[in-house]
């Protein structure tokens, strides 16, 4: 099912270009597809923190393996997002960190 959607809870890491981000903007929940890419990813991400933030490029997005609180780095040009979740993953966690 190529439409099927999840949504991942994410923390924008507010540092750099992201510093004065405003706080209710650090936490997103996006919904995506699930063979979405990492640009779809990115692209999700910045529509939701609004301008001026919109146009910062995202260097690094990070899956946090559940129940170990470790980042692995995505890979910008062969990752999906079905590669680190088959299945919606629990609400009350953060799944993604973003970094500028």
């Amino acid at each position: 099912m190529t439409d099927e959607k999840i949504t991942l809870n994410c923390l924008i890491v507010p540092i750099g270009e992201l510093v004065n981000i405003p706080c209710i903007k650090v936490m997103q929940a996006i919904s995506i597809r699930k063979n979405g890419s990492y640009i779809d990813l990115q692209t999700a991400i910045r529509s939701r923190l609004g301008a001026p933030f919109n146009n910062i490029i995202l260097k690094k997005i990070c899956i946090i393996q559940a129940g170990s609180g470790i980042e692995k780095e995505m890979d910008a040009y062969e990752d999906t997002i079905s590669d680190y979740f088959s299945e919606e993953p629990k609400a009350e966690h953060f799944h993604i960190t973003v970094y500028p």
